[in-house]
């Protein structure tokens, strides 16, 4: 009798098989998602301790003007340096910032009528004597003698009165309130449209003056001042560089009030030297380091805005801000502040990369 052959899989090696599958397939499953889980993880650490550099700086305007810093002499510069900063060293600014366009004001056909009817919304009403090209002055005696003095070109302008030489705004007359004073300052500014769009909603400096001798000095408080004075500076850039002047911490616009008076008539003195920034024309620019720019300072190469009460310059911040020129600029460029409040000390650094300045 012939035996049987066996020549295909049995049901005990398909189930032996099935049970291998399932056993090798779920450890391979295992595996592949905790090595998935391990590989992403092991990426977003790599990318996150060796991130990609960023795209070099645009540098779109090509070399910038210098900084136009006027000159110091010996007198109005210290003897010395010496850094006394929280951590005994300069901070860390990045390697680039912003740098802006600033569109020189055009001649207008319209300029001459422009200026006049901002000069009647004051109560200027007679015609104007003409000092120059682009320069006109407006006079009037009441309700003190005013001179407004305006650039019709850009609108920049000085309006002066002789308030020290009346009365009635030395005895008895209470200055107004910080924010009561900053609104009038605002509102006599946006009558005729003065008022700039990057000053609009800026916050302002105050402080309260008393007249002394014919002169004004820093009160102690706004119970013992005659008037307060109000500087006002465009919004800081990204909310974090502020303003800086060749006169320190006098803003574009700076003006002198009275509580004798009220409305228009309060404002006594006002200077405003506001250029206008192109916010859309913006490029970055490479930074020096704090380090090297404190070296320029050592040297004597930096920009006095105020020396201070000592002959010694002892520097106990440094901050990054912009150079806000009261002359026409072509550009806003980023500074170093070298500062020491208790003392009074103020100076400034260009904060760009020398290589893309002018010589």
């Amino acid at each position: 009798m012939a035996t049987q052959e066996n020549t295909g899989p049995t049901l005990t090696n398909f189930t032996y098989f099935s049970r291998q599958f399932v056993k090798y397939g779920s450890i391979i499953l295992v595996v592949l998602m905790v090595g998935r889980v391990l590989i992403n993880g092991f990426v977003a650490y790599w990318k996150a301790t060796h991130p990609e550099p960023p795209p070099p700086p645009t540098v779109g305007f090509g070399k910038l003007p210098a900084l136009r810093f006027n000159k110091k002499s010996i007198e109005e510069m210290p003897s010395s340096y010496k850094l006394e900063t929280a951590n005994g060293s300069t901070p860390d600014f990045g390697d680039r910032a912003k740098v802006y366009f600033m569109p020189k004001a055009s001649a207008s056909l319209l300029a001459d009528q422009n200026a006049k009817k901002i000069a009647s919304s004051y109560d200027f009403l007679f015609e104007p004597e003409v000092l120059g090209t682009e320069t006109y002055r407006w006079t009037k005696s009441k309700p003190i003698s005013s001179v407004l003095e305006m650039n019709i070109r850009n609108l920049n302008f000085k309006f002066t009165t002789n308030f020290l030489s009346h009365p009635e705004f030395l005895v008895g007359a209470k200055a107004p309130a910080g924010i009561d004073a900053v609104n009038r300052l605002k509102k006599f500014l946006e009558r005729p449209g003065l008022l700039p769009d990057d000053v609009a909603s800026a916050s302002a400096e105050v402080v309260y003056l008393k007249a002394l001798g014919g002169e004004l000095a820093p009160a102690a408080s706004q119970s013992d001042a005659d008037f307060i004075q109000v500087d006002l500076d465009r919004l800081p850039i990204d909310d974090v560089y502020k303003m800086y002047s060749p006169e320190g911490y006098k803003g574009s616009i700076r003006a002198i009030i009275t509580g004798a008076m009220t409305g228009n008539d309060s404002i006594v003195d006002l200077e405003m030297n506001h250029n206008v920034v192109d916010y859309h024309q913006v490029h970055t620019y490479p930074l020096r380091s704090s380090r090297s720019a404190w070296q320029i300072l050592q040297a004597g190469e930096g920009y006095i805005a105020n020396k201070g009460k000592s002959e010694q310059a002892v520097i106990r911040t440094i901050t990054l801000g912009y150079y806000d020129d009261f002359e026409e600029q072509e550009y806003l460029q980023p500074i170093y502040i070298f500062e020491n409040e208790d003392d009074g000390f103020l100076g400034y650094v260009s904060a760009l990369e020398p290589t893309y300045i002018q010589k």
